[in-house]
């Protein structure tokens, strides 16, 4: 990483990141297609609750660390504390593998309650406790992570990403496998351990194996910086160094906020899973079945282009919280808008395009399986994808801005309308796992919509309606009839549906990208901020769309 005074885009490093995120989604979300071939939707089912247990312990361990890092050294960097960024970096470290150590303790000697008692689903045990080793690396992993963001570069968490996804999907299928057909081989059934749990488990095998190669990776890329950052301190002429209880107090404070508030965001998926599971009641295998398809499925779809708004999240706060440090508010303002605007030319036509073309999708990624349920659930809930794209954004300015609480109120809100109309979904109106679907769908859109009064409120932010949204929309509602429509006329001459379905998606693009001008949705000088934005006007020019 070279020293430079040229300050990179926000956008195009949001942009970086997205890919990454993109790839490594695409690889899980292709690694799902073996695996679920190997241990079905009912082993899917066990895998889903071992992960969503994982998920949780890396809320409370790791999760806020990235993003509360990255925060702390972007707004010492805008002042030149190098010395102040050495410091919160290693305290940073110390704090991480702390509290790593202790999820992780708990994940392995918990096992039993959190996957049985918890999520109901008993033959997840072993997966947990083999998972649990992961959360501890992962709490390093994510202040190193951190750590560059803060400069202002993404590339070292997408290289580390990718490369993460890639040992994780080659060694999880090959250990699903192997104690799978062990498992069948020697007719195990005792206590929960079926060919299934042991193939669940085998699949989070690679998960830790991946997580210490992006560990190492990262290690290496500090130690190749850790050269210029000696120099920057050796210049360093702060008066004062901060002291190590008052940089480890700040870390706290500052990760405190960020970690509830994505605890109390995730606490919806757990409480669907428990809300459900109670719902369906002794059918256990038809509960780990339909639970497999929806998060096996439905989940893994929709949660592709959600990766490029937690992408752009993690670019967006560390350069509104350096404009915060200099008191530059309007600076801030406007990388705030910038983003805003970005995630919504991405999240709606992607909304729009998963709600007519879900499921054939699912029939080309999940071609052993009946994707009659998945490709129901896509219809009912993917135009979600807006809301938490939106949302993660919006996020992300509030913390890079100092405004900790207010994305925690407002999933608390969130939660207290989502649990009881989900409840009522289920057991009055009896819309089964589609109830679930909804339900997460209108959770999105009220944290966002909670998450712009917070904007507002706090930064005098209005969102401008008519361009950014409702032409964006036009031009994604005619990107979705062109797309459907296509994707029929192909079928219709037989053509196959992994050509239908690439040949619509290719044709349909095209059209998006020609609406969002001709309907003057998009200009010149919002593509100034965008990633590669002159090369796009160029385009754009050329083809005589730009007005």
């Amino acid at each position: 990483m070279a020293e430079t005074k040229k300050k990179p885009n926000f956008l195009a490093q949001g942009g970086i990141l997205a890919i990454a995120g993109i790839i490594s989604r695409i690889i899980g979300m292709l690694y799902r297609i073996p695996l679920m071939n190997i241990i079905g939707e009912s082993g899917s089912g066990v895998y889903s609750a071992a992960y969503d247990i994982y998920n949780i312990m890396l809320l409370i361990s790791s999760y806020s660390l990235p993003m509360a890092v990255s925060k702390l050294v972007s707004a010492r960097l805008s002042l030149k504390q190098f010395k102040n960024v050495r410091q919160v970096f290693l305290i940073s470290l110390l704090f991480g593998a702390a509290l790593g150590l202790a999820a992780a303790l708990l994940m392995f000697f918990g096992a039993g309650f959190l996957a049985d008692r918890m999520m109901n689903t008993p033959r997840a045990v072993l997966a947990v406790q083999i998972l649990a080793p992961t959360v501890f690396i992962m709490g390093m992993l994510g202040v190193l992570r951190g750590f560059f963001q803060g400069h202002g570069t993404m590339i070292p968490t997408a290289i580390s990403q990718i490369l993460e996804q890639i040992v994780h999907v080659g060694v999880s299928i090959l250990a699903a496998r192997i104690l799978f057909n062990k498992a069948a081989s020697l007719e195990l059934s005792a206590e929960n351990m079926t060919p299934e749990a042991y193939g669940a488990a085998g699949a989070t095998i690679g998960t830790g194996v991946g997580a210490l190669f992006a560990l190492l990776f990262v290690g290496f890329c500090f130690v190749l910086y850790r050269k210029i950052l000696d120099r920057r301190c050796a210049k360093d002429r702060t008066a004062s160094t901060e002291a190590p209880l008052g940089t480890l107090k700040i870390i706290f404070l500052t990760a405190l906020p960020i970690l509830t508030s994505a605890a109390i965001a995730n606490l919806e998926t757990l409480l669907d899973h428990a809300i459900f599971g109670a719902y369906m009641g002794e059918a256990q295998d038809l509960y780990e079945t339909v639970w497999g398809a929806y998060s096996g499925k439905f989940i893994v779809l929709i949660n592709v282009p959600i990766a490029i708004s937690t992408a752009l999240a993690a670019s967006t706060l560390p350069v509104i919280s350096s404009r915060m440090a200099v008191n530059d508010q309007d600076g801030a303002l406007q990388k705030a808008s910038a983003a805003i605007r970005f995630i919504l030319l991405i999240a709606l036509p992607a909304s729009v395009g998963l709600t007519v073309l879900g499921r054939p999708c699912l029939d080309l990624l999940f071609r052993s399986g009946n994707n009659e349920l998945a490709g129901g659930l896509m219809m009912a809930g993917a135009f979600g994808v807006l809301g938490f794209c939106v949302s993660y954004v919006l996020v992300g300015v509030l913390q890079g801005g100092g405004y900790f609480w207010d994305p925690i109120l407002n999933y608390v809100i969130s939660l207290a309308i989502h649990v009881p109309l989900l409840l009522l979904c289920l057991f009055v109106f009896k819309w089964d796992i589609y109830a679930v679907a909804v339900c997460n769908m209108l959770y999105g859109f009220v944290s966002c919509l909670l998450h712009f009064r917070s904007l507002r409120r706090r930064f005098g932010y209005r969102q401008e309606i008519r361009r950014s949204i409702l032409l964006v929309l036009a031009a994604s509602l005619i990107m979705g009839g062109t797309a459907f429509g296509l994707y029929k006329l192909f079928s219709a001459l037989h053509l196959g549906n992994a050509v239908s379905l690439l040949g619509a998606i290719f044709l349909s693009v095209l059209v998006y990208f020609a609406a969002v001008f001709l309907l003057g949705a998009l200009g010149e000088e919002e593509l100034a901020e965008m990633p590669k934005g002159a090369a796009i006007a160029g385009l754009a020019r050329k083809l005589h769309l730009l007005r």
